[in-house]
């Protein structure tokens, strides 16, 4: 099987996602408020620029040519799903670079809340740009539901970091906003998007199924049991038992929160794969 790219973009895909999903849980409770999440807002503005920036060091190794980068900031060719998001991610890091900063040296409170919300939008830009660089190269595994199954697993994956690295706020964000009520239903979104995407593939057209007969037969663990059971279908059980009070959240949290990070980073690894092993 010849490759085009490495685990290099997975790793940008993912790296990238969890600074965007940082960053919008970290936009959330800035606007909620400040003041009570003041840790956990500062940590989320600080983490996502250098997750971003680590994913896009990555791709341009791969790449091969990173100086050219710095023309594609200047000259943008709008028929190119790379061009585009080269420029959105640079804008993101920038802005994201410039919160962090002020975030460091002079606290929270001394954020410009437009600036936050300019952060926000090009945080989400780029979260659906990492599915539609996929979407936008004609290949059947790569259609367009994978922008929606990207953006919904680096809100879950970067929300699930930063609740691990702020567990000292996890009973007021449980009690103030049903954090594993929320997490469910964005856990079943993700649920549906996915199975969409693999009953497109099965019933669509000759090609779209012999990618659905290379997904089953050739990455059959990395979907079902890495993806599906251990990164959607695991975190969905344990949070419904904790629903019901028959868990704990505290005793569960660091366990549950991580495989759905390592579970995204699995699902975006196998979709890239899968798209260039048809």
């Amino acid at each position: 099987m010849h490759l085009l790219w490495d685990i290099r973009v997975s790793l940008d895909l993912f790296l990238g996602g969890l600074g965007v999903g940082a960053f919008l849980i970290g936009a959330v409770l800035y606007y909620v408020d400040a003041k009570v999440y003041d840790g956990f807002v500062k940590k989320s503005f600080v983490i996502a620029p250098l997750l971003v920036i680590a994913g896009l060091l990555l791709l341009l190794t791969e790449l091969g040519r990173p100086l050219n980068v710095i023309k594609t900031i200047y000259a943008i060719n709008p028929t190119s799903f790379m061009s585009i998001g080269i420029f959105l991610q640079s804008a993101f890091v920038a802005v994201a670079l410039l919160i962090a900063f002020k975030v460091l040296t002079s606290g929270v409170e001394s954020l410009c809340s437009k600036i936050v919300y300019a952060g926000a939008i090009l945080a989400g830009l780029v979260g659906l740009y990492h599915g539609f660089l996929l979407s936008g190269i004609a290949k059947e595994p790569w259609n367009n539901a994978i922008p929606v199954i990207f953006f919904v697993s680096s809100i879950l994956s970067g929300a699930s970091l930063m609740v691990l690295l702020n567990l000292g706020s996890l009973e007021s964000l449980v009690t103030r906003f049903k954090l594993p009520l929320i997490i469910n239903m964005v856990l079943t979104l993700e649920l549906a998007a996915v199975f969409a995407w693999v009953y497109n593939l099965a019933l669509t057209t000759a090609s779209s199924k012999h990618a659905y007969d290379v997904l089953i037969s050739s990455f059959s663990m990395e979907f079902w049991v890495l993806s599906i059971l251990i990164g959607l279908i695991a975190p969905l059980a344990i949070f419904t038992l904790v629903i019901l009070n028959k868990l704990s959240l505290k005793a569960v949290a660091i366990p549950t929160f991580s495989i759905i990070v390592v579970g995204s980073f699995f699902l975006k690894n196998l979709v890239v794969y899968l798209g260039q092993a048809v």
